[in-house]
């Protein structure tokens, strides 16, 4: 199912290296040529976050699929196995807060099987940057890296914020893309890239090696 993933990564990555590189960069129109650039994070943000969120669908998906019993797993995954438990919590009033404790305790004793709703993204909610990927990463228990190189981590924090800042109107894309070369978005590319396929990586490691299974 990660295999997927990596190909979809290689096919929309090399597709926004090749509209990047059609971009006139020879003088003849520059406010096209900064505006593209700008737009640039915009896209790429879009395919980057929408590959997370893909990884993570197969990875709960995967679980759900293995039919292994909650008391098998790594405590760290509990957060995730118990989610809807532990929101029911917040949502009721004192008279009712006893029964739903009583629920999850129920849960662990029979050792029910792995179910995780299949739309479920323990973040925030807010774009996805290092703070929501060490998120993801701690809700599954998976205790590796979140980047493959921790001097790449500033890629991620300029495409969100420039994203966020041209789609939300507070600056031009043009604005944005003026402080780039063709050379600096390409290397951009490369570098998400990267990250997408480490992180795909890493969730397919997690599943295949069993990872969310507590030691014997």
């Amino acid at each position: 199912m990660f295999e997927v993933v990596r190909e979809r990564i290689t096919r929309e990555m090399l597709g926004i290296k090749m509209w990047v590189e059609s971009i006139p960069s020879d003088g003849s129109n520059p406010d096209f040529q900064t505006s593209s650039y700008g737009l640039f994070f915009v896209y790429i943000y879009g395919v980057y976050e929408s590959i997370i969120k893909q990884i993570i669908g197969i990875t709960i998906n995967e679980l759900n699929q293995s039919g292994v019993g909650i008391a098998s797993c790594i405590y760290e995954l509990y957060s995730v196995l118990l989610s809807n438990e532990y929101d029911s919590l917040y949502q009721i009033g004192n008279d009712k807060k006893w029964e739903k404790r009583w629920v999850i305790s129920q849960k662990l004793a029979c050792n029910h099987t792995i179910t995780i709703p299949t739309d479920l993204f323990p973040t925030d909610g807010r774009n996805i940057k290092i703070h929501q990927l060490e998120s993801l990463n701690n809700s599954f228990g998976i205790d590796k890296p979140v980047l493959p190189r921790q001097d790449i981590g500033h890629y991620i924090q300029e495409m969100v914020e420039h994203r966020n800042h041209i789609a939300h109107g507070d600056v031009l894309p043009k604005e944005v893309g003026r402080r780039y070369t063709k050379t600096d978005i390409l290397n951009c590319c490369s570098i998400i890239t990267e990250i997408c396929n480490y992180i795909c990586d890493t969730y397919e490691e997690y599943i295949v090696q069993r990872k969310y299974l507590r030691p014997v």
